[in-house]
C-alpha cells in the first residue's frame, strides 16, 4: 500500500524574504512538500499574500512582518511562527537585496545596508532558531549565496556579503553537524526574478549570453535545490554549496 505522506510532513520552516522571487518559490515548494511555512518578508502585505495562497493550498503558513537586519523584529517574528504553527526546524535565509555599481561610487551607507540584510540578517534569524535545533536534536539550515561569489561580476558590497554567506555556511555546518544540524548554501546563477529584472536592458541581455543552457533559471529550480537539501535526499550534505546555474560557472 502507497503512502501518502510528503517529505517533509510535520515540520515547521521559515522562509526569509518570503515575498517574491526565490523566497516566494520557496515558501510554496515546502508546503507542497508537506511543512508548515513561516513567510518572512519586511513588505508585510506580500507576507500575507504568499502565506494566504498556501493556505488556499490547503497548507498552513503564516505571514511574518520583520527586516531581518532589525534583531528585535526577528525574535517577535520568530515567536510569532511558533506560536501558531510551532517551532522552526527549517531554515532558508534568503532575504536579500542588490548592490550598486562601481566601487567608486559605492557610500558607506549603501555598503553597510548589503551587509546588514545578507550577512547580519542572516546572523539575526540564525541565531533566534539554532537553539530550538539543538534542544531537539534536528534542523536544516540552508543559506543563499550567489555564483557571483566565483565569477565577481556584481557589485562589491553584494560580492563581499554573499562570499561571507559561504564562510558562514562552511563554518557553521562544522560545529552544528553533530548535533543533527545540517547547515549548506545554494549559490544560483541567473534567476528571473523582480530584483534581475530591475537592470537595465542591456545588462540582462549580456547576463543571458553567459548562460549555457540559453534561458535564464526559474525560481522554481532553486526552489527544488532547497527542497532536496532540507529533505530526506540532502541527510548526506554539511557544508556544500550547490550551485544551479546553468553553466555560467564550474565550480571545482
Amino acid at each position: 500500500m502507497m503512502s501518502d505522506a510528503r517529505p517533509l510532513d510535520g515540520h515547521v520552516a521559515l522562509v526569509t524574504g518570503a515575498a517574491s522571487g526565490i523566497g516566494r518559490a520557496t515558501a510554496i515548494r515546502l508546503a507542497a512538500d508537506g511543512a508548515a511555512v513561516g513567510c518572512f518578508d519586511r513588505d508585510a502585505e506580500g507576507a500575507r499574500v504568499i502565506a494566504a495562497a498556501i493556505a488556499v493550498d490547503g497548507g498552513r503558513a503564516v505571514a511574518a512582518a520583520a527586516d531581518v537586519s532589525d534583531p528585535e523584529a526577528v525574535a517577535a517574528a520568530v515567536d510569532l511562527v511558533d506560536a501558531e504553527l510551532g517551532p522552526p526546524r527549517i531554515l532558508v535565509n534568503n532575504a536579500g537585496i542588490p548592490g550598486g555599481g562601481q566601487f567608486a561610487d559605492v557610500t558607506f551607507a549603501a555598503w553597510r545596508r548589503v551587509l546588514d540584510v545578507h550577512v547580519d540578517g542572516t546572523f539575526h534569524v540564525t541565531k533566534a532558531v539554532v537553539p530550538g535545533m539543538t534542544e531537539a536534536g534536528w534542523g536544516r539550515i540552508v543559506n543563499i549565496c550567489s555564483e557571483a561569489v566565483w565569477l565577481g561580476n556584481q557589485s562589491v558590497e553584494y560580492v563581499t556579503a554573499k562570499a561571507a554567506l559561504v564562510g558562514f555556511t562552511r563554518a557553521l555546518a562544522y560545529q552544528l553537524a553533530p548535533a543533527g544540524i545540517l547547515v549548506n548554501g545554494v549559490a544560483p546563477g541567473p534567476v528571473d526574478t523582480p530584483m534581475l529584472r530591475d537592470n537595465d536592458p542591456d545588462a540582462i541581455d549580456a547576463e543571458l549570453a553567459s548562460i549555457r543552457i540559453g534561458r535564464f533559471l526559474e525560481p522554481d529550480e532553486i526552489a527544488a535545490t532547497i527542497a532536496f537539501l532540507v529533505g530526506p535526499g540532502g541527510d548526506g550534505y554539511v557544508g556544500q554549496v550547490l550551485s544551479p546555474n546553468g553553466g555560467t560557472v564550474f565550480i571545482g
